[in-house]
């Protein structure tokens, strides 16, 4: 009996591009030197900043930690040599940094407000278990009500308030603990076949892959289930899908 179903949140939900993550490094500094006029630095500068603060955090990614964003603000700051103790300045980068994207926000893949919908009506309890990057949860968690979609989710776990990333197994012990449903009876759904369909099967959930490339939603591809060592339970390539795959082991 399925009581519980999680959602992955880039390119399982949400679909990014590179060209998207590109704009979003230099979007960040220009809202910081608007935020901040008098700063002693040039823009190249601060982009040099940001750059290797980028390197910090993708070297703690591969290693499943994620750091606070406070954290992740003072590394900023002591790169590019400034006080990382000024409050004011600090919040002046989260600002810029973490609400950027609701300039430029992501697009819902096809279904997902209709499947959120079906599921809803069918007593099913939705969370979503996200690994987060420069945007952190609590902008996420605006940008989902903006978009119209965060009421669906009873729970949102994001990495950086967790500290730990996919395939982790705290960071899906957080979400089923708040939901109140155990992993035998829940559902993660997600695009990438380490962080997420490893990751829940570790956990004892059941895992669908979200296979985003296989209608060219997105130009960059992933090893099929066979290929990669890990077996989701399901494979779906359209939101759409889903409640039908769920129906199937509810009854």
């Amino acid at each position: 009996m399925i009581e519980a179903v999680t959602f992955d949140w880039w390119d399982t939900i949400a679909l990014t591009t590179v060209e998207q993550d590109r704009e979003l490094r230099e979007l960040r500094i220009d809202r910081l030197l608007k935020a901040v006029p008098k700063l002693p630095l040039i823009r190249d500068e601060l982009l040099r900043a940001y750059d290797r603060q980028q390197a910090i955090l993708e070297e703690g990614w591969e290693r499943n930690v994620d750091p606070a964003p406070e954290e992740q603000v003072r590394t900023f700051l002591q790169f590019a040599g400034l006080d990382p103790k000024d409050a004011i300045l600090a919040e002046r980068v989260s600002e810029a940094f973490g609400g950027a994207l609701q300039e430029v926000p992501p697009n819902l893949f096809p279904h997902v407000r209709e499947t959120l919908e079906e599921l809803e009506r069918n007593g099913i309890a939705i969370g979503l278990v996200s690994n987060t990057g420069r945007t952190w949860g609590q902008y996420l968690r605006r940008l989902q009500d903006r978009m119209g979609i965060g009421r669906f989710f009873r729970v949102r776990v994001f990495s950086d308030e967790v500290g730990v990333r996919k395939p982790l197994r705290p960071i899906f012990e957080a979400a089923l603990e708040a939901l109140g449903h155990p992993a035998e009876r829940a559902v993660h759904v997600g695009d990438d076949l380490d962080a997420d369909v490893r990751g829940a099967k570790a956990m004892g959930m059941r895992a669908v892959w979200f296979h985003a490339d296989r209608k060219g939603y997105r130009p960059r591809g992933q090893a099929r289930p066979r290929e990669s060592g890990v077996q989701p339970d399901a494979v779906i390539d359209d939101h759409a899908e889903l409640p039908r795959v769920l129906g199937r082991w509810r009854d």
